[in-house]
């Protein structure tokens, strides 16, 4: 097997942040309600592509399982609730994909893309996914029209509340797309988990450890395809696992 991890590797230093919590709480207080923000301390610069090939080549679907020298070792939703802090209790995505019409009206609705960029990104990604570069580009917009018009009178109050949670869910899209839910070819995000952070006053509902534990599994079992070259899913639990069993 050839497998490595996802291509080009995702740094979430690239990604600009709000202002600080005390300045901003109408942005960070969702983000803090989703319990996500500790991924924002979860990554590793730096990860070992030796490491996970070893580690994909012993994993078996059978079982769900790494089969090591030493024995039997799994990943469980208490490793990620105690190496990443992320909720692992609550309600799981039931979709298992979105055609592209679905796709375009979630990022119209909810992260105020224009009609026509959105339906470029559907169909220049073969589906509903948008690219990281475009989202990217998108919630930095969003994130500075927020801090202008924080210096606003509250005439713009109304527009404020209307771009707020687009950056908002913008950013959650994003961190999930750099972390639990991280494609194998680093260029697109799943529209599929917009589903779970669409509604900002039910985020803190949702298993994330759970439905990005299931993501790595099943991004473990393709591996056994000889025709998968790259693997998907968080690389960096996978590394914490690694060096948490053995030192």
């Amino acid at each position: 097997m050839n497998t490595v991890s996802h291509g080009r590797k995702l740094k979430l230093s690239v990604l600009s942040l709000s202002l600080p919590v005390e300045d901003n709480p109408l942005f960070w207080d969702p983000v803090d309600r989703s319990g996500l923000r500790l991924l924002l301390l979860s990554e590793y610069n730096n990860i070992s592509h030796g490491l996970v090939c070893v580690m994909a080549e012993r994993w078996h679907q059978e079982t769900s399982s790494f089969h090591l020298p030493v024995g039997e070792m799994t990943i469980t939703l208490d490793d990620v609730a105690c190496l990443l802090g992320i909720p692992v209790a609550g309600r799981l995505i039931q979709e298992d994909d979105l055609d592209p019409d679905h796709g375009v009206k979630l990022m119209v609705t909810h992260l105020l893309f224009l009609v026509e960029d959105a339906v470029e990104q559907a169909s220049n990604n073969s589906g509903a996914f948008v690219t990281y570069t475009a989202l990217k580009e998108h919630y930095e917009h969003l994130l500075n029209r927020c801090n202008h018009l924080m210096g606003e009178d509250l005439s713009e109050e109304e527009e404020m509340s209307r771009i707020r949670p687009a950056c908002v869910k913008a950013f959650l899209l994003l961190l999930l797309g750099y972390t639990i839910f991280a494609g194998k070819n680093s260029k697109t995000i799943n529209l599929l988990w917009m589903l779970a952070i669409r509604d900002l006053d039910e985020i803190g509902m949702c298993s994330w450890g759970g439905m990005g534990l299931a993501f790595l599994y099943e991004q473990l079992n393709l591996t056994s395809s000889p025709h998968v070259g790259s693997i998907g899913g968080y690389m960096s639990l996978l590394v914490v696992i690694f060096f948490f069993f053995f030192f």
